[in-house]
């Protein structure tokens, strides 16, 4: 039965304001699948994790015996991939500070799983592990914080990661795999990953290591290892050896996280096949070789084919994979943060539309704020994971009030909501409404560079400034008697309205919000 209380009378208002503790968040479940998310909330993790998605079992099969075969397989063994569709789309420059996984860097100490020598392990079944993607992921972010902070530490840290990778190398068909030692089960109906398995996604985040080091040190060594490490993406599959990238029936390239043998096919992860892409771009920076360029032209080809109708889902979460038709809360935010990036290396206006139409989708719910409360009657509820209402709460307001939020989120099957965390509301999600309740300030932000192209329809046109409360500062209203544009920097939700940015023209230092007229390419 669902649960209702109703506290009324306008005195009561404060209530909204008392200092009550934030609702502890739900721990996942351990059920298998890619999606672990307990209930409408996603955790704020970013990293991309391979591992987490199955389940990991000790190896099944002579894991030295097999590394041998392979080892066996030489140079002339090896096949190109056949032809795969390309759009045109050209790898741009980007300043350092733009590359891919320049966002975040490693803290001096590491609260993470590592060996004597500071490499990233994983552990399992009493016993760590190697894991491919994890060194190379702790490696960059090792390299961040060095290029920010000079500081030696973190230098050697990362060498440390990736010359691990280079010591247990497996050198096949003339180019150089990293593997992994356990088996690994997928979602329903994909086979197990038999130990040794390689991951696409190691081989290209793993190159993206190797190019910063060589960049930074200037150490042939690691230039080697990048030009190694990218020939296994270019390589076809081969079912007694390692592989990394296939052409699906429909002449699609694809990076794969996960490629299935016997046989030569994969699961087709998003994630990681853009994760991937950003090695190949890198790759790309040090040779500006035209055949690097035509991998990274295919491979985000295939993004452009696969993700209306294989990925998206319209008003929730992104599915993992093409295999694993299963939404991902946290994916689904790496992948719109993954379509802006690729904006921003090709500056291909799709990209910025993708991110974008998947942040309406599901957009970021990691945000924190106050949300403002008018006068009138206010209802907040409680979910399921099936977006059925299990509980709700009715408060009556005479006056306008607020209570502080910690997310802004679509509840599956209907609009969006914020998660109140003290108050009479405090653990209820409260629906987002323009002129009842939203959150004050600017939230969810995409900037686009380049700009992007804000198109304005002959109308009248009203913008805002606001302050860092989201009080409001300052309008401006313009009739334009005919269509007319401005470069657009960033949209947002300001004050609970989708709103743009322009960064030139009569609304610099404004944000419209978005009324029938305004539009963007």
């Amino acid at each position: 039965m669902q649960a209702t209380s109703r506290i009324t009378a306008g005195i009561l208002a404060g209530l909204l304001l008392a200092a009550l503790p934030a609702p502890a968040v739900q721990a996942a479940p351990t059920q298998p699948g890619p999606d672990r998310a307990p209930n409408v909330s996603v955790a704020p993790d970013r990293n991309a994790d391979p591992i987490l998605e199955g389940t990991p079992r000790r190896p099944s099969r002579d894991v030295g015996k097999v590394k041998k075969q392979q080892r066996s397989l030489k140079a002339a063994a090896a096949t190109t991939l056949p032809t795969f569709d390309r759009d045109g789309y050209e790898p741009k420059v980007l300043q350092p500070v733009a590359y891919p996984y320049r966002e975040e860097g490693a803290p001096v100490d590491d609260p993470g799983l590592h060996d004597e020598h500071g490499v990233r392990m994983f552990s399992f079944g009493g016993q760590i592990w190697d894991h491919p993607v994890a060194q190379a992921q702790w490696g960059l972010k090792n390299i961040t914080s060095y290029l920010n902070h000079g500081d030696q530490l973190y230098l050697d840290r990362a060498i440390a990661n990736a010359q691990r990778n280079l010591d247990r190398k497996v050198e096949s068909r003339g180019a150089w795999w990293y593997p992994y030692d356990f088996d690994l089960t997928r979602c329903a109906g994909r086979p197990v990953l038999l130990a040794p398995w390689y991951s696409g996604m190691a081989q290209g985040q793993l190159l993206s290591l190797f190019v910063r080091l060589h960049e930074i040190t200037q150490d042939q060594k690691w230039r080697e290892a990048a030009d190694k490490t990218y020939a296994t993406l270019t390589m076809g599959p081969d079912p007694a050896g390692p592989w990394a990238s296939w052409v699906d029936t429909g002449d699609r390239v694809w990076l794969e996280e996960y490629p299935e043998s016997p046989g030569t096919v994969g699961e087709r992860v998003f994630n990681g096949h853009i994760f991937a892409i950003y090695g190949v771009y890198d790759y790309w920076r040090i040779t500006s070789d035209p055949e690097v360029a035509a991998l990274f032209d295919g491979a985000i080809t295939t993004i452009r084919q696969y993700l209306p109708n294989h990925l998206r889902n319209l008003r929730w979460a992104s599915n993992y994979s093409v295999g694993c038709q299963n939404p991902h809360l946290k994916y689904h935010v790496i992948h719109t943060e993954q379509m802006l990036k690729l904006y921003e290396m090709t500056h291909n206006s799709l990209h910025a539309t993708n991110s974008y139409l998947l942040r309406s989708d599901y957009p970021d719910p990691g945000v924190s704020g106050t949300v403002r409360f008018e006068a009138g009657t206010h209802v907040g509820y409680t979910f399921n994971a099936s977006g059925d209402i299990t509980g709700s709460k009715s408060l009556t307001l005479a006056s306008a009030s607020s209570a502080p939020a910690d997310q802004r989120i679509r509840v599956i099957g209907r609009n969006m909501y914020y998660r109140i965390t003290a108050g009479a509301f405090a653990g209820y999600l409260v629906p987002e409404t323009v002129g009842q309740r939203v959150l004050l300030g600017k939230v969810q932000e995409q900037k686009y560079t380049p700009n992007l192209m804000l198109n304005v329809a002959p109308g009248t046109y009203t913008g805002y400034a606001y302050d860092s409360a989201g009080n409001v500062t300052g309008s401006k209203t313009i009739t334009f008697p005919a269509a007319s544009g401005a470069p657009l920097g960033a949209t947002a939700f300001v004050n609970g309205r989708l709103s743009y940015q322009p960064t030139a023209g009569s609304y610099v230092g404004y944000w419209l919000p978005h009324v029938t007229g305004l539009s963007f390419s």
